[in-house]
C-alpha cells in the first residue's frame, strides 16, 4: 500500500521532469515559412507545442525529452529546408522552398 502511494506521488513528478523547452534561431521569411517550420517540428513525436516568430526569427518548442530531443527537432526543420542557427539545410530541401520562402543571399561579387 505504501509503495502504491509513493508511486502515485512520484509519477506526476517524473512526467513533469520530461517537459523541456528549446529556443533557437531559424531562418525564414513569411507566413508560409512559419506554417512549414511549425509543422515540421510538430510532426516529431514528443513535440507538444511549436512556434516561430517571423519578426525575430526565433523558434520555440516544448517537448517530452523522453520521446525526442533538440537534435531531432532541428533535423526535422533542416529537412523542411530551413537553416537552424549555424546549420544549413541541404541545397535540395532549400531549393524546393517556394520563392517567397527562399532567404539565402545568392548574389556574388565576381
Amino acid at each position: 500500500m505504501i509503495k502504491a502511494i509513493i508511486l502515485a506521488l512520484l509519477m506526476p513528478m517524473a512526467m513533469f521532469a520530461a517537459e523541456q523547452t528549446i529556443t533557437m534561431n531559424v531562418k525564414g521569411n513569411c507566413k508560409m515559412c512559419q506554417k512549414k517550420i511549425v509543422l515540421a517540428a510538430e510532426k516529431v513525436d514528443g513535440v507538444d507545442e511549436a512556434d516561430w516568430d517571423r519578426t525575430t526569427k526565433v523558434f520555440t518548442a516544448t517537448f517530452d525529452d523522453k520521446k525526442t530531443s533538440k537534435a531531432e527537432i532541428t533535423k526535422a526543420i533542416l529537412a523542411a529546408g530551413y537553416d537552424v542557427e549555424d546549420e544549413k539545410s541541404n541545397e535540395g530541401a532549400y531549393n524546393n522552398l517556394p520563392d517567397c520562402c527562399q532567404y539565402r543571399d545568392n548574389t556574388h561579387d565576381d
